[in-house]
């Protein structure tokens, strides 16, 4: 039974898929639509109610009569239920016909473009063309709310198709048919009303664009007249707005001095200590009004001198320009936190229970939400001067630029940008960051803190770079004296701009004992392995046994030239031409080989042999021979001359040992120092004809084996050996 009302589904579900986007048209056109049977509703059954109001108001009247009439053959308990679903959808569709009705919205229009405006009629046309794109972002909310809907309702009228398809024949496939003809006229009248919203959002989408062209023209045709009624009036504006300003700033401080004040023991102190910090917030929006109103009236006086050729003072000027752009933008900052803490004081007025409380109470929640709506009329307005005040700057700065040439007005522009981005950095130096010992550290801290790192990096390698020139010209052997004092004046210079630092931003390095303590947590859970290289470092330096520019020999074998000695590890330049990082603690730990500690000269051995029977003067001459050839020879050093001592008689030759003293660029070239020996050696005795033996051997073979005793079927032996020995010698080469 399941399979078969599956089925069944299925097929009607096929039968009525058009219906899903309540747009499917007929396949073929019908003078007069067929009125709908609600307990078997085809795929095209709205189009019935669709058309102009005059065709589908009758239309509805008559299914719905036909509805009334099909509800008294239902069983009588669903009789109420299919009642109460009918006038429902006849409200729906009431809603539906008006909506219908509604007529085409007509776009606003705007005069046409005077010849001249003046700064006041700007600033109108500008306040216009604020509320009209408040208007259309009002217009734009409401198109995606009611599309919020639609999508809402649609889904709705899907779960309704599919209880409707599901349903069983009778009356329970006629109440699921109503309750999908309710869900469809909800969605007909929210699809209605989405375009109703959506045509009403392009007019005032159009509107706002169409005013905002119209401040651009204005902008561009603004005039003055040359009254000095006028401009006298404007010098009084500006001196009562300053005069203001300064009553203002008087308010604002007797109002911060009233909210320092706390009394939270009472209801009534506690609600008391609410409305003077709401007063607070009004005072501040008070005076920044009253600033604002005053760069306005300066602005326009600014600009009348520009447009009238008697503006003279253009440094004062340019500060004019940047204090009112940093008005702006501090307000803009500023503006949403005292709504918010505003709204958050109006909320709380509004949901404070006044059951039980004394006249006293009740009147200061009156006021607290007599104050928190006025200060939000007041930020309110605060935004439409703000907003002027933009305007004003920007007609005063296109009058600058209009006054002076192409190159300057860009480099006008240019240098007031500039001050603006030094002004913002200024602003995020003081915004604070984090506490050290209860002082705020703010940005500029931090940027302080990094210019004294910058200079004492800069002045060490400045010191840095005499003391290596020095060395460099002093051949007296202190160089690498020279470069631990480098190396140390590094340590110092760095060290002492670290405490300077870290005390501008208030740190205490008073407490040596919390210093200590903070370094021995440090050194104990990790920094072993770096405070034994830096303190191995320091050893390296001040005991002289490791300099730059020592030839040394490690246990590992490496080998190579000291290239520098930092804070972790030493540099070391192999004959390769390839640096190798060793940590200091290496140096102080193992044994080290150093090759020119003591002097730049050393001795070195090459032994070789020659052949027994040679001439052993010959052999002298011609091995000091090749030790003068060699350009690593010390020569004309007393006492140090090359010379040739007979040390073994070998297997196979008489070995001899070539001693010879080598300069400092020998020392620090071992191998290359030994090739070139052994280079010219080989040459010269080649030249003198003494020979280089090579290892000899000399082997005996013994003949005379007995033969091989043969079977008699086998073919006859060879021939026996005779009894005769015959000794044979075979000499065998080897390298």
């Amino acid at each position: 039974m399941t399979l078969w009302r599956t089925t069944g589904s299925l097929l009607l579900l096929l039968l009525l898929g058009l219906s899903i986007d309540g747009h499917a048209q007929p396949a073929e056109e019908d003078p007069e639509p067929k009125v709908p049977e609600i307990s078997s509703l085809q795929g095209n059954w709205w189009a019935y109610f669709e058309g102009a109001t005059v065709e589908s108001g009758p239309r509805i009247e008559t299914f719905l009569d036909g509805l009334r009439t099909e509800i008294a053959a239902l069983a009588p308990q669903n009789q109420a239920s299919a009642q109460s679903t009918l006038e429902a959808v006849r409200d729906n569709f009431n809603a539906y016909l008006a909506l219908l009705g509604s007529s085409e919205l007509k776009p606003e229009e705007l005069p046409e473009p005077a010849a001249g405006y003046a700064i006041e009629d700007l600033l109108r046309l500008a306040a216009v063309s604020r509320e009209a794109e408040a208007a259309a972002a009002d217009e734009q909310a409401a198109v995606d709310r009611e599309q919020r809907i639609f999508d809402s309702l649609t889904r709705r009228r899907v779960a309704a198709f599919k209880s409707y398809v599901d349903a069983q024949a009778g009356d329970e496939r006629w109440l699921a048919g109503m309750r999908l003809l309710l869900a469809r006229s909800s969605l007909a009248i929210s699809e209605r009303r989405r375009e109703l919203l959506q045509q009403s959002y392009e007019r005032a989408r159009a509107y706002a664009d169409a005013t905002a062209e119209h401040v651009e023209i204005a902008m561009g045709r603004l005039t003055a007249v040359d009254d000095a009624d006028v401009r006298k009036k404007l010098e009084q504006g500006i001196a009562l707005l300053e005069a203001a300003v300064a009553s203002g700033e008087g308010q604002l401080r007797a109002a911060q001095i009233a909210a320092s004040g706390l009394d939270l023991d009472t209801s009534q102190g506690r609600s008391q200590q609410q409305l003077r910090q709401q007063q607070l917030i009004s005072a501040e929006i008070a005076l920044r009004l009253t600033e604002v109103e005053l760069a306005q009236s300066q602005a326009k006086r600014w600009w009348t001198e520009l447009y009238l050729g008697t503006a003279t003072a253009d440094d004062a000027l340019e500060e004019m320009l940047l204090s009112w752009s940093e008005l702006a933008r501090n307000t803009e900052q500023q503006a949403p936190e005292w709504q918010r803490a505003t709204e958050n004081e109006l909320l709380a007025v509004q949901s404070a229970n006044r059951d039980g409380l004394d006249r006293t109470s009740r009147r200061l929640l009156d006021q607290r939400l007599d104050t928190a709506q006025e200060t939000l009329a007041e930020a309110a307005r605060l935004g439409s001067e703000i907003a002027d005040l933009k305007l004003l700057t920007q007609v005063v700065e296109t009058a600058v630029s209009d006054r002076g040439g192409a190159i300057e007005s860009w480099l006008t522009g240019t240098s007031r940008q500039l001050k603006k981005l030094y002004q913002r950095i200024t602003d995020l130096g003081e915004v604070g960051l984090f506490s050290v010992s209860g002082t705020p550290v703010t940005g500029g801290d931090i940027l302080n803190v990094l210019i004294i790192l910058t200079i004492a990096l800069v002045l060490s390698r400045i010191v840095r770079h005499a003391i290596r020139r020095v060395s460099e010209g002093d051949y007296s052997g202190t160089q690498a004296s020279l470069y631990t004092v480098g190396r140390l004046t590094h340590y110092a210079i760095i060290i002492l701009a670290v405490f300077i630092a870290l005390s501008s931003i208030g740190l205490d390095f008073s407490n040596l004992a919390l210093v200590a303590g903070a370094l021995s947590v440090g050194i104990g859970f990790g920094l072993q392995s770096i405070v034994n290289n830096f303190v191995s470092g320091l050893i390296i330096l001040f005991e002289h046994t490791l300099r730059v520019g020592d030839y040394i020999e490690l246990d590992t074998g490496l080998t190579g030239t000291v290239k520098a000695i930092n804070v972790r590890s030493t540099l070391i330049n192999t004959n390769d031409n390839i640096d190798i990082v060793v940590p200091n603690s290496e140096f102080v730990t193992t044994r080290l080989t150093n090759w020119t500690l003591g002097e730049r000269t050393l001795r070195v051995r090459i032994p070789f042999g020659v052949a027994y029977g040679s001439d052993k003067e010959l052999v002298k001459k011609a091995a000091l021979e090749a030790a003068a050839e060699v350009q690593y020879t010390l020569t004309h050093t007393k006492g140090r001359e090359p010379d040739i001592w007979l040390v073994e008689y070998g297997d196979n030759s008489l070995n001899f040992l070539l001693l010879v003293w080598v300069n400092r660029q020998g020392a620090r070239r071992p191998t290359r120092t030994r090739a070139a020996y052994l280079w010219a050696l080989e040459t010269k005795l080649r030249e003198y004809g003494i020979e280089i033996p090579f290892p000899q051997r000399d082997l005996h073979l013994r003949s005379g084996w007995p033969a091989r005793t043969a079977p008699e079927a086998d073919p006859a032996p060879e021939p026996a050996p005779t009894a005769e020995h015959d000794d044979r010698s075979i000499q065998e080469n080897r390298e």
